[in-house]
């Protein structure tokens, strides 16, 4: 389920999509009705989505005003205190929802430090919890490494971390940056070939083994670019260094421990959003009925060569993380003695 609703008319999907997308960039997960299935029911769907949804964000046009069914969403909103209205062109708003504030937003403003967008952020945050979007977007066109810093010090468990982590050593350490864009590439295409891979064995089930021996191939190619983290690992060390990052004092505490293995989280992220969504599939045709001994072997499929490849994983990870917070604390002591 996700954590804001859109509303809005047919005739506006183009502009929906865009600050969809940019929400999604924000880590923000969000729903609109592109995203029913073929079969669903589509009022129950709908239902389910603005239940679930914290936030509830009407797009007002010339033709949405009009829309019984965006009447109805924005009335659910406001009636849980969780509407956020914008305008996308002027226009004379339904009388009941003239007490809602609805600013203009210009075409293109989304993503921008533009004072509605911002104003729309911000009423976003409160209703999620995340109090740092509207700076976070501030400090994206022209934040210096001490300002993203502070940021991290103020918003220590939002989702954008790992974004800020990522762009302070970009700007700190220039040649880490590149090393760091280098292995975006490399992840983007293993996700690139999985997909395909993905969307390949379930349209044609007898190209099972070929299937299995490319995945058993990604593996091995995952294996070779984690044994390249060596010279990462060393960079990575003298920036924590030079940047003081072993005070618990420091706003980046932590910080080699969080980037060591950067590759190896990639990757077992990557795994784990794999393996649900081939497993879901065919699990969600079981539950409703519609499934049957193919859809049991592909669940059973993506559980041996995904889903427990990740799970190995992920407590390999974390046996190391733990190693390393000992070898720290040992070296810590030493020091002090």
């Amino acid at each position: 389920m996700a954590d804001v609703f859109i509303s809005y008319s047919r005739n506006d999907r183009d502009r929906c999509t865009a600050i969809r997308d940019i929400l999604e960039e924000l880590k923000v997960s969000v729903w609109f009705d592109a995203g029913i299935g073929a079969g669903s029911s589509f009022d129950r769907e709908i239902e389910r989505e603005i239940d679930a949804a914290k936030a509830l964000l009407v797009l007002w046009s010339e033709q949405s005003v009009e829309s019984d069914w965006v009447r109805n969403e924005a009335r659910t909103g406001k009636e849980r205190s969780g509407l956020i209205a914008v305008q996308l062109r002027p226009c004379t708003l339904p009388l009941e929802f003239r007490s809602v504030q609805a600013e203009v937003l210009p075409e293109g403003a989304e993503g921008t430090d533009n004072s509605t967008w911002l104003g729309i952020l911000e009423r976003i945050g409160d209703l999620l919890d995340r109090k740092g979007l509207v700076e976070y977007t501030r400090l994206k066109a022209k934040g210096s490494v001490a300002d993203w810093k502070k940021w991290l010090a103020r918003y220590p468990t939002d989702p954008l971390v790992p974004d800020v982590i990522d762009n302070i050593i970009e700007n700190a350490t220039p040649d880490m940056g590149q090393q760091l864009a280098s292995e975006r590439a490399k992840r983007s295409a293993l996700e690139a070939e999985l997909a395909e891979l993905s969307a390949a064995s379930k349209a044609q089930s007898s190209e099972v083994a070929t299937n299995a021996r490319e995945l058993v191939r990604l593996r091995r190619e995952l294996d070779q670019a984690q044994s390249g983290q060596h010279d990462a690992e060393a960079e990575l060390a003298r920036f924590r260094e030079a940047s003081g990052g072993k005070s618990k004092d420091d706003g980046l505490f932590g910080l080699g421990i969080v980037l060591n293995d950067k590759i190896a989280l990639y990757i077992t992220a990557l795994l784990w959003i794999v393996a649900i969504r081939f497993i879901w599939e065919h699990l969600n045709q079981l539950i409703k009925g519609y499934g049957g001994l193919g859809d049991v072997f592909w669940i059973a499929f993506g559980i041996m060569t995904v889903a427990v490849p990740a799970a190995l994983l992920s407590i390999k990870l974390f046996r190391k993380r733990k190693a390393m917070q000992r070898e720290e604390e040992r070296l810590a002591q030493t020091v002090a003695e």
